[in-house]
Formats: C-alpha cells, sequence, structure tokens
C-alpha cells in the first residue's frame, strides 16, 4: 500500500493540490448579518442557501474547506436518517417519525437536484440503498421494521437471501431496499457548494479559526485569529460544540470510523460480484457500509470505536485496515489478498436517538446549530441548511422541532 495514499481520504488524494481553490484567511473588521463558523459540507450548504435568498453572509473555516469529516466521508447520499425507523417510531410516535423520515428523504433530493441544477462535477449517481443482515436473530427485526415503514407509508421493499445474492452477489439472509438514494464525492460537492455561494456574495474565509464569541442585545461578534465580524446572527456549523460550546458536548458523542478502498478491480473479480447499483450496510455493531466507485474500487467501511488520542491514531489505523480488509474478504472471498489502495479515519458525531439538532438554544441569544449529525451528514446537512434558514427568517416549518434542542 502506497504511503502517500495511507491516512488520506480518497476524495481529497484525487484533487491535487494545486487545483484545490483557496479561500483568504480573514483579517479585517467587517459586519456582515449571519456568520457561518464550519466549512464542511453543511457549512458550504447553509452558505449557498443563505447566500440564494440574498442575505449577506460570510463563512469561517478553521482549516481549509471540506477536508475534515466531509473530505472523510463515504459520500452516501441516502433518504435515511441515522436512526432506524421502528425505534424512532417507539420514542416519538409514528407521525413524528414519519414526519423525519419525509424530511430526510426531501433533503437528500433537493441536494442531488441542488447539484444537478449547479453543474456540480462530483460523481452523483443514484444508487439503491440495502440495510441487509446475516444474522439470524436480525432477520425478523429487519422485517418489522419494514412493516413498520410501510404502515407509516414509507417505501421500501424486502430481498430474499436469494434475492439480496442476486443482486449483490453477498451470502447474507436477507435485508430491506429502498430506491432513489445517490452517492457522492462529498469532497467536490463541498467545494462546489462554497463556489455557488461565492458566486452569490458568500464571503469564504480558510484559516481562520474562530477564538471567541461575544453576543449582547443587539449584535454578536465573532472574533478570529485576524479580525472580528459584527453579525446579527451566528450558525455553529461544526458536527460537535467545538471548544467554544463545551456544555454542548453532552448532546453528542464522537466516535472514529474507518474506510479502506480497493484498487480498480478487473472484470473477472466483478462478475462474482453482483450488481454494482446499490450501496450495502448491514446489522453488525458497530455496522458496515459499502459502496463502488465508476472505476470499479470498493469503499468499505466501519470498525467504529470511542475517539481516541491523536497520538495513538495512525496505528489504530494500521489495526483497523487490517481488520476492515478481513471482513471485507468474509462478505466477498473472492477478493482475498487484494490490499487496500487507500485507508482512511474519520470521526461521526451522533446523538443517543439518532436524530441531529438542528436550530436555536435557549442559552445561547443570536446562536444557531447544526450538530450530530451521524453517518449520514450529507442529506442532513443540506437538511439543516434549510431548516437554519427558516429560522433566521422566523418561518420554522412545521417539523423543524423535531430536530430541534427542545425535542
Amino acid at each position: 500500500m502506497s504511503r502517500k495514499r495511507y491516512g488520506v481520504p480518497f476524495w481529497l488524494a484525487r484533487v491535487p493540490k494545486k487545483r484545490r481553490p483557496v479561500y483568504p484567511q480573514y483579517r479585517r473588521h467587517a459586519e456582515v448579518e449571519v456568520v457561518i463558523v464550519g466549512g464542511g459540507m453543511t457549512g458550504c450548504a447553509t452558505a449557498y442557501a443563505f447566500a440564494a435568498a440574498g442575505i449577506p453572509v460570510a463563512l469561517v473555516e478553521a482549516g481549509a474547506l471540506g477536508q475534515g469529516a466531509t473530505a472523510s466521508s463515504t459520500g452516501l447520499l441516502m433518504q435515511e436518517p441515522e436512526a432506524d425507523y421502528r425505534p424512532l417510531e417507539d420514542m416519538y410516535g409514528r407521525r413524528a417519525a414519519r414526519r423525519v423520515w419525509q424530511m430526510s428523504r426531501r433533503a437528500m433530493l433537493e441536494c442531488a437536484a441542488t447539484l444537478r441544477r449547479l453543474k456540480v462535477r462530483c460523481s452523483l449517481e443514484p444508487q439503491d440503498a440495502i440495510y441487509f443482515t446475516r444474522d439470524t436473530d436480525q432477520v425478523a427485526v429487519l422485517q418489522r421494521d419494514l412493516a413498520a415503514r410501510r404502515a407509516a407509508g414509507i417505501g421500501a421493499t424486502w430481498l430474499t437471501g436469494d434475492r439480496l445474492r442476486a443482486v449483490t452477489g453477498l451470502d447474507g439472509l436477507g435485508g430491506i431496499r429502498t430506491r432513489g438514494n445517490h452517492q457522492v464525492d462529498p469532497y467536490r460537492a463541498c467545494l462546489g457548494l462554497a463556489a455557488a455561494a461565492a458566486r452569490r456574495g458568500a464571503r469564504i474565509h480558510e484559516s481562520s479559526p474562530v477564538t471567541k464569541i461575544r453576543a449582547n442585545r443587539k449584535a454578536i461578534d465573532v472574533m478570529t485569529d485576524g479580525g472580528t465580524f459584527r453579525a446579527e446572527r451566528v450558525i455553529v456549523a461544526t458536527g460537535a460544540g467545538s471548544s467554544l460550546f463545551k456544555p454542548l458536548d453532552r448532546h453528542v458523542r464522537a466516535t472514529h470510523t474507518y474506510t479502506v478502498m480497493t484498487p480498480p478491480l478487473g472484470a473477472k473479480i466483478r462478475a462474482e460480484l453482483g450488481r454494482r447499483d446499490a450501496m450495502l450496510w448491514d446489522t453488525e455493531e458497530p455496522y458496515h457500509y459499502l459502496r463502488w466507485t465508476r472505476d470499479y474500487r470498493i469503499l468499505f467501511g466501519g470498525a467504529d470505536q470511542s475517539s481516541i488520542p491523536a497520538r495513538r491514531r495512525e496505528n489504530v489505523l494500521i489495526q483497523r485496515t487490517g481488520q476492515l480488509m478481513y471482513e471485507l474478504s468474509t462478505l466477498y472471498p473472492v477478493i482475498s489478498g487484494v490490499q487496500p489502495d487507500h485507508a482512511w479515519d474519520g470521526v461521526i458525531t451522533s446523538t443517543t436517538d439518532g436524530l441531529p439538532f438542528i436550530g436555536p438554544h435557549r442559552n445561547y441569544p443570536r446562536h444557531l446549530f447544526a450538530l450530530g449529525f451521524g453517518g449520514n451528514g450529507l442529506a442532513i446537512g443540506f437538511l439543516a441548511a434549510r431548516i437554519l434558514l427558516r429560522h433566521h427568517q422566523g418561518q420554522p416549518a412545521k417539523g423543524d422541532e423535531l430536530v430541534g434542542f427542545g425535542r
């Protein structure tokens, strides 16, 4: 495995440094209506939504746009939120659970439509999603979840073990199939939204970590290493609370997830691996996820664990890479012996109930937050952009409260 490809996300490695856009560091004092903190997919989607609505907006990113959790993601653009449907219904009732799933599906479709309309070149393509199991005890669990979805009017179909094998090449006992999902190059999608926001007047700044935020009755000051923005509102789109909002860390938990990417696979191997028009994840704890790229690579991830110290990340990545390649070979024995071309890790922030926290918090005036997106951060980030815009305009929609701090 090439050292230069080890520890660097595939999506980042495929864009040469000289072709990555560079935005200026913020070094002045200015006024703007809204400041967005965080330059990942959520921050850039939010900047685009606000700029498209004609709202003066600035985005500040501590590092480089899209090179954190966004570039480390698998690029799955799914309609399913992080939470399985039936547990969500048990917690909040059918009406609320159905509404959350409808919101998530609409966000996924709007994200895909926006990327197409903006002509962002990010390998966007439709994919089915298959949630499968090889565990006898989990078959009934999945079937009950499917029955609950259908009762709520949420479309999905059941794949028997034979049908699962025919579609995916996997030896499993069954699974739930949903149609209309997408996969994407997350890094290029993020950069495309940032560029579209900038064209509409958004101010984008990299290498501009926020050091302090101070609110009063009339305005809010957002201070970076190089300058200060005075604004009406700040939006914190960092996934977690960050050092400025330590009390909010209790709402989310951080886990490290790991991903491996094979080299392009030859025709003989591909012939034994089933079709490549579906992205997969399983019922294991922690779960695994699998997708194909256009050049016939398999992306496989999982092996999640609690957040680890920075000094141990490289060694743990080596161990988890070997573990994932072994687990992939148990799914597809034909690839035994294939070495990964890329391997990397990333941090996922999730919540106890699997739903994000999007919107205002009573302890932070003039703030809006977008935290805890879990494994479906691309679609939920786009959902957050719409919800945050509605909150800022004083026009929250029915259902927005379901992903708020007050639920």
